[in-house]
């Protein structure tokens, strides 16, 4: 959609976008560029793709034609190397970027930084929650919501005849961000470790798991992502719960569906940890950008606090900025989604940023993905698989160790 005070006119700067397609997604970006070209001799247009694509599509098919892009944080290491990503730190002034840090929620802001510099901003900022219609679970009187995995099965197993069942999205990428939050509440931070093996014992755990937990689960869970079990969650009365999925605001939201949904922290494993997985949205400037001052001060506006607590949310954004979490106005909007979740991205677990990590997630989800829904796969050879993927494709994820601690690793000299 181009944004813009009628047709572009001669000697208008034209700005493109690439969102993904979800309201919580393109909504706030349009809302807030059409608020903001009034006045300017500026046009904004917004593309989506499927969220599918916002998980795998080349970064290379998106920075060759489009200004800004939102982009996950697993693409940060291919972002920075590439040259196809300007650093934020070109196109933002020092209080601007202290400010984002100091008001992250959780890693968000952080897991976009990579050798020193900053590839995007976070406007967008989520993990894996649970999720209820607390109408169903409150009318079979469930009692309170489990707070362990231990829990989660007991009440998966108890509901699986019911006409309300448990459910959780576990097509290959939700399989693979499932098996690693299952895996750091079962091993906490010792699970994966940036440049080591997996913890093979909690892999293990955590595989088995939860092979044992889909067979109690809504038939739909085998093929569902968190937007498609959301929607027959808020559309239909066969989904009271759901233990972890990637939350999703717009559905906290009273008018958004037909029932509104409650979000909350997820279980913990023997841990202590929830284990969950962030999840989020970046906003980058593509190096290409025949306009970059425009471009940067839109998407600056886009992530400043006054934008996010304001437009940005009540547009149906989900804020990356932690004053709008922390504000009073926007959980009262979004049925207290914030400040209900607030705990489990605190912690949440950051996905490894490497280019390798792009073959690595689609090919090591549909390994898990065929374990957990089948039985031809041996529980073994899923886990040595694992390691052979892990070894082939993510041998540079030590450098993201030696980003967090600032060492130069003995190997590389």
């Amino acid at each position: 959609m181009s944004l813009g005070n009628g047709p572009a006119e001669s000697g208008t700067v034209m700005l493109r976008g690439m969102a993904w397609e979800h309201p919580r997604a393109r909504d706030p970006l349009e809302a807030i560029s059409a608020d903001w070209v009034r006045g300017r001799r500026v046009s904004v247009e917004w593309d989506a793709r499927p969220l599918k694509d916002f998980e795998d599509q080349p970064l290379e098919e998106l920075a060759t034609r489009y200004d800004l892009v939102l982009i996950d944080h697993p693409f940060v290491a291919t972002a920075a190397t590439s040259g196809l990503i300007a650093p934020v730190d070109d196109w933002v002034d020092a209080s601007f970027l202290a400010d984002q840090a100091a008001h992250s929620v959780g890693p968000s802001c952080a897991s976009y930084s990579w050798a020193g510099k900053q590839w995007a901003l976070a406007i967008d900022a989520a993990c894996q929650v649970s999720a209820l219609r607390e109408d169903l679970w409150s009318g079979a009187q469930l009692g309170p919501l489990p707070a362990t995995w231990v829990e989660v099965a007991h009440r998966a197993q108890s509901l699986e005849n019911a006409a309300s069942k448990v459910a959780m999205p576990l097509n290959p990428n939700h399989a693979y961000c499932a098996f690693l939050s299952m895996g750091v509440g079962v091993a906490g931070r010792e699970f994966w470790r940036a440049g080591e093996p997996m913890n093979r014992k909690a892999a293990r755990e955590s595989l088995e798991f939860l092979r044992a937990l889909a067979g109690h689960l809504h038939v739909s869970s085998r093929q569902a992502d968190p937007i498609a079990i959301s929607d027959r969650m808020s559309r239909s009365d066969e989904i009271a719960y759901v233990p972890l999925m990637f939350g999703y605001s717009s559905y906290a939201r009273r008018s958004f569906r037909p029932r509104q949904l409650r979000f909350a922290n997820a279980p913990r494993g023997h841990s202590g940890e929830r284990g969950s997985v962030l999840g989020g949205v970046g906003l980058a400037l593509s190096s290409r950008c025949a306009n970059p001052e425009v471009a940067a001060e839109l998407a600056r506006h886009i992530a400043s606090p006054e934008v996010q607590t304001g437009i940005y949310a009540s547009s149906g954004g989900q804020p990356g900025h932690a004053a709008a979490w922390d504000s009073p106005s926007v959980n009262q909007r979004a049925g207290d989604f914030f400040i209900s979740t607030r705990e489990t991205i605190e912690h949440a677990f950051v996905r490894p940023r490497v280019p390798g990590h792009r073959r690595f997630q689609p090919l090591a989800g549909d390994l898990i993905h065929s374990f957990i829904w089948g039985r031809d796969i041996a529980v073994e050879t899923c886990l040595s698989e694992l390691s052979r993927l892990t070894e082939l494709l993510l041998q540079d994820w030590v450098q993201e160790r030696e980003e967090a601690t600032g060492r130069v690793d003995e190997r590389a000299q």
